[in-house]
């Protein structure tokens, strides 16, 4: 069996051993793994110069050594394009998937790039019927671009951090009860098995989580 090549790009640095090593029981045997990272090559002043301007929704990334970063969206989206290119012609990857939940549809990208966040709207939109959506986001700031960005009849949003302490499952699974929400997003890249698995416990609607998503994804394309 032939291997095939996969490039998967987080928007902060790699390697990604928060999630690359859970991704990967789920990608067939013949896909052999390649990362990068926008940021790998940056130094502290040059992700600085990153951070979000004023009143933007800002994305939340993890770098090498464990700690976070907070990004602004904008920069972000123009970074995108030459790192996937890069994957592209130097590592001969077939695919590359994009290790962020966000929504980049501002940029064309070819078919073959793939997002956590175009799967998870295909299921939600044409598989599931789903009228009250509930969220779990990292961060207070992206509540409302969450709301937008999935234009459902209702949204729910909860906000737990996957790279910190914070509100417990029991709480937020509460919350999304007494709304009826009929499927649950955790919507970073960020968020592991065992936060969904907890979640899942709780709840007696489906948790997705984006990291298996995208794998079953790239799975499919290659």
């Amino acid at each position: 069996m032939a291997l095939v090549k996969v490039g998967l790009l987080t928007i902060g640095q790699s390697p990604r051993e928060d999630v690359v090593p859970e991704m990967s029981p789920f990608f067939l045997p013949q896909i052999k793994i390649l990362e990068k990272g926008l940021l790998d090559n940056l130094n502290p002043e040059e992700i600085r110069r990153l951070k979000p301007k004023k009143g933007e929704t800002p994305l939340i990334t993890r770098l090498r050594k464990g700690g976070t970063v907070q990004l602004s969206e904008k920069e972000i989206s123009s970074l995108l394009p030459e790192a996937i290119d890069s994957m592209r012609t130097k590592m001969k990857v077939k695919a590359v998937g994009v290790l962020c939940t966000h929504d980049f549809h501002k940029t064309e990208f070819p078919p073959s790039v793939i997002f956590p966040f175009n799967s998870l709207r295909f299921l939600i939109n044409r598989i599931i019927q789903v009228k009250c959506l509930g969220l779990v986001v990292p961060l207070e700031s992206q509540v409302n671009e969450a709301k937008k960005k999935w234009k459902k009849e209702k949204v729910v949003v909860e906000v737990k951090s996957p790279y910190a302490k914070g509100k417990g499952w029991k709480e937020i699974a509460q919350n999304f009860s007494q709304e009826n929400v009929n499927i649950v997003i955790l919507d970073c890249i960020g968020y592991k098995i065992r936060d969904k698995k907890a979640l899942q416990k709780l709840l007696s609607v489906p948790v997705l989580l984006p990291r298996v998503v995208l794998a079953f994804a790239i799975d499919q394309h290659v």
